[in-house]
């Protein structure tokens, strides 16, 4: 899908600037760079005859691929339409392939660089993608290493970043449970995808045949291979059109992921040990997985978005039965974004797809965005609908327009388990974010006798303290307190009121991080961390 402008007639549709004339050709002449970053990423950027800085660029980022690194070919769907308004348009190949967020950021800086060296410092920078590309987006705002960014579109992006992963793995485990003692259906490697080395003769249609042996999606199901599909769909949530899709996606991009050197370098970073499956038999019978910490924390650094905006307006599209990147994803980005910062326009589709928009919907998106950032009031979903209507009757892009100005985004957390729960009891503190980070205190005193804390009655949903040895007698108070808004983190304080030794230890329920402060016999210590929890 390439729908075309050029020219500059404005169309007026619900208070949206639509710079455009009847799809016009782009422009007649433009300047090409080529060339590779330092981290070798390749780039290619286009770029119109008289450009000048006040035309601004736009940078576009392509979605998940694990396809070897290479010059790139695509700029994106827009790149017509972008070129006639005077935009040059540049893209990456990332130097990573797959999960390339560890890097897309540096890719893109050193592109823009590259840029500013031939043409000069863009006055304004707008950044689209696709997908893992709409992460991609959500980390180049974050960062800040490109200057002058007024704007940005994540398109059925995954903006709920790393933690997405923790659905991908559920969904191979469960694979694993309901699959391995079926004859040729078992896949070897669990929670890392495929183990390492992998097998070179275990391609795409080798896992195509074993899912088909567990679920029969190839070939007319037996019984028992319905009902096993049955059981998977029901415990995933996943539509039966993207059994193959995901499960492609928690084999060879978790492997990717996994062993990738520049990546997790063959460490675990994903965990299930608490996770209630909904379902006895699953519970008692499912691999069980630990973390390890470090490794998670730094899988959630890159990258899970932190809503760090500053002053980019933000327009997210999703359709709502997306079977590979959920619309959940979008609650959960609108979560951390300010509401002023974010847009989030949700199209209703007949059946389910990954990014099947029509011409007039993204076009829809896009020249909202522009016009948002031109001056005009912050678009509504019905603005969007509106608009693509406009697109869509005048004969500027095709249809239909979908777009649904009353659908609710459900919760991530109703589709990607959590991997832990905070149950508030005599001995736990559940603080902050909705009870989010459980917290736990044990202690030993100077004649060697330990025991754990318990909650004394005192608290509130951000703070509580604990006893030791009378209820009576304070010994340490703990507050959770959201910094998100000021460094995109979740604040750990505690003080103390005691110079016994004591470890204290706060869970983030959401990803399963674990900090643990210590105090030595014979101090009185009191921690203030604003870095905690990411």
């Amino acid at each position: 899908m390439r729908p075309k402008v050029a020219g500059l007639r404005s169309v007026v549709a619900a208070s949206v600037v639509i710079f455009a004339a009847a799809l016009p050709q782009q422009s007649a002449a433009q300047t090409i760079l080529t060339g590779q970053t330092e981290g070798g990423a390749h780039y290619k950027i286009m770029v119109p005859d008289n450009w000048s800085p006040a035309n601004g660029l736009v940078i576009w980022n392509h979605g998940f691929d694990l396809n070897p690194i290479g010059p790139v070919n695509d700029l994106g769907p827009l790149l017509d339409v972008q070129l006639g308004e005077g935009y040059a348009v540049a893209a990456s190949s990332f130097s990573l392939t797959g999960w390339s967020a560890f890097e897309s950021h540096l890719d893109n800086q050193g592109m823009v660089q590259a840029f500013e060296t031939e043409f000069g410092t863009p006055e304004q920078v707008l950044i689209y993608g696709a997908s893992n590309g709409g992460l991609v987006t959500a980390r180049d705002i974050e960062e800040g290493l490109i200057p002058n960014v007024v704007g940005a579109m994540p398109v059925c992006g995954a903006l709920a970043g790393s933690r997405y992963w923790d659905a991908a793995v559920d969904l191979r485990l469960l694979y694993d449970h309901l699959c391995e003692e079926v004859p040729g259906a078992a896949i070897s490697g669990g929670a890392n995808g495929l183990p390492f080395p992998p097998d070179p003769a275990f391609d795409h249609a080798a896992l195509a045949a074993a899912v088909d042996q567990c679920f029969g999606v190839l070939t007319t199901p037996s019984t028992e291979q319905a009902e096993r599909l049955t059981q998977f769909l029901d415990l995933t949530g996943i539509p039966a059109e993207f059994v193959l899709t995901d499960m492609n996606y928690a084999t060879f991009g978790l492997a990717d992921l996994v062993y990738d050197p520049r990546k997790l370098a063959g460490l675990e970073a994903f965990g299930n040990a608490n996770v209630d499956y909904g379902d006895a038999a699953v519970n008692a019978d499912i691999e069980r997985v630990v973390p390890d910490q470090n490794t998670r924390r730094q899988l959630i650094d890159n990258y899970s978005p932190t809503g760090n905006v500053g002053d980019v307006k933000i327009v997210a599209i999703h359709t709502d039965k997306d079977g590979l990147v959920i619309v959940e994803n979008v609650s959960e980005y609108a979560s951390v974004v300010p509401p002023q910062n974010l847009t989030s326009g949700i199209i209703f589709e007949d059946q389910p797809s990954h990014c099947d928009f029509t011409e007039g919907e993204i076009v829809s998106a896009w020249e909202s965005l522009r016009g948002w950032v031109a001056g005009l009031p912050q678009p509504t979903v019905q603005n969007l609908q509106d608009t693509c209507e406009a697109l869509y009757q005048g004969g500027l892009a095709s249809g239909p327009c979908r777009y649904d100005p009353g659908f609710v985004i459900p919760d991530l957390n109703e589709r990607v388990r959590l991997r832990d729960v905070c149950t508030p009891d005599e001995e736990t503190l559940c603080l902050g974010d909705g009870g989010r980070f459980k917290t736990k205190i044990s202690w030993e005193d100077f004649d060697g006798n330990t025991g754990d804390g318990s909650v004394a009655a005192l608290r509130t949903p951000d703070s509580g303290s604990f006893w030791f040895f009378d209820p009576d007698n304070l010994e340490v108070s703990v507050k959770a307190l959201d910094g998100r808004l000021v460094n995109g983190r979740h604040w750990i304080f505690y003080g103390s009121l005691t110079n016994v030794e004591f470890e204290l230890t706060v869970t983030d329920t959401e990803t399963g991080l674990v900090k643990v402060y210590n105090n030595q016999i014979g101090n009185f210590a009191s921690v203030g961390d604003t870095t905690a929890f990411r």
